[in-house]
């Protein structure tokens, strides 16, 4: 989420909005400092469970600012009940990016967990938002099936276009890798992106002899250690014969050149609101595997994107064609994909409609047409 909301925050103060970021502090806060430039950042430390974010310096912080609204990014943590009391101490609007978490899949997982955050803080914080964003018309519809009424903003996440050529190859590149054809997943390592049924196709055709000589698979993410682990066990037997490599996150200039020295990338996710990822690689070229489920249908019409599904023999599908195009086809369908970011979602154009939807808010102009109303049809 970091990528979103820095990329959306940078770009405000073009649209005359001067941001204030407030966050929960983590084992990565100074290191990700400078990703925020000149832009006002308040972190707090968190009490008890990571989980659960529960911060009373972030109360405090949140009260004091002077800030017109609020942008919630994220639900189902504490901070959730902070913006609830800065709403009704300074009586002021705020809007809530879901970022996904209101979709039917996540809303099965961990229902204790939800059930506790709704009952203690998170109903009043849905409740009460002046506006919700969504990143996509699927994910308004999720929000609306959620049972929350109030007008959706939706809005796309955004990137900013490469204006150098990735040069050098990224820190676990080595030799063996020349000549071959490297598909990359990319991002988070949670089992709602469909790395289970990934790993399991690829091992079923690298067992049937039916995944081609020079495949190779990058995993590039992060995520819970046991879960990796887990996913490490799938192809753990002789892992390197696998041709399966997990590398670990990779940032900046890394995941830059991890992106470009891979011939495409795959997400076969079950849930997601609009996921940074294709977007990232599709704005360096690269063609991407998408499920429906990643809500960027515009991949597909752009010819710009593989649909694939998220069960094993699909993608074992996808596979045998990935493997067998040319270097040219793949070529050809990564630079539809740059066009279609060029065209869609670079930040310049995104940041211009959520500072219009704020404007909105604070009652300075009109609604916006993407904004929908509560009544209209989705």
């Amino acid at each position: 989420m970091l990528d979103a909301v820095s990329g959306l925050v940078l770009r405000l103060p073009e649209s005359g909005i001067e941001p204030h970021v407030f966050g929960l502090e983590d084992a990565y806060t100074q290191e990700d400092r400078h990703a925020w430039g000149a832009v006002r950042v308040t972190t707090a430390k968190a009490v008890g469970p990571k989980s659960i974010g529960y911060s009373p310096a972030m109360r405090r912080a949140l009260l004091k600012s002077d800030v017109a609204l609020v942008h919630t990014h994220g639900i189902w943590m504490h901070p959730s009940s902070d913006v609830v009391a800065w709403h009704r101490k300074h009586r002021k609007p705020y809007l809530i990016s879901p970022h996904g978490m209101l979709d039917r899949w996540i809303l099965r997982r961990s229902r204790i967990k939800k059930w506790i955050a709704l009952a203690g803080y998170e109903r009043a914080h849905l409740s009460g938002a002046t506006c919700f964003h969504a990143l996509s018309l699927e994910e308004a519809r999720g929000i609306r099936d959620a049972g929350f009424k109030q007008p959706i903003a939706i809005i796309p996440n955004g990137v900013d276009m490469p204006v150098t050529e990735v040069q050098s190859r990224p820190p676990w590149w080595n030799g063996s890798y020349e000549g071959k054809r490297l598909l990359l997943y990319f991002g988070r390592l949670h089992p709602k992106k469909g790395l289970d049924n990934l790993l399991s196709a690829w091992k079923s055709m690298f067992q049937e002899n039916k995944l081609g000589p020079g495949l190779e698979l990058i995993v590039g993410g992060w995520g819970d250690q046991s879960y990796i682990d887990h996913l490490q066990r799938i192809v753990e037997t002789r892992a390197a014969d696998y041709r399966v490599r997990f590398v670990g996150p990779q940032f900046e200039e890394a995941k830059r050149q991890t992106y470009a020295a891979c011939h495409g990338l795959i997400l076969p996710s079950f849930s997601e609101g609009l996921p940074m990822v294709p977007l990232e690689a599709w704005s360096l070229g690269v063609p991407c595997a998408l499920t429906d489920a990643c809500n960027l249908p515009e991949g597909f019409d752009a010819a710009a994107a593989f649909r694939i599904r998220e069960d094993v023999e699909d993608i074992k599908r996808f596979l045998v064609a990935f493997g067998s195009m040319s270097d040219n086809e793949l070529s050809m369908i990564g630079e539809r994909g740059r066009s279609l970011v060029e065209q869609r979602f670079v930040w310049s154009s995104v940041s211009q409609r959520m500072a219009a939807v704020y404007r909105w808010m604070l009652g300075e102009a009109g609604r916006p047409d993407w904004v929908v109303q509560g009544g209209e049809r989705l």
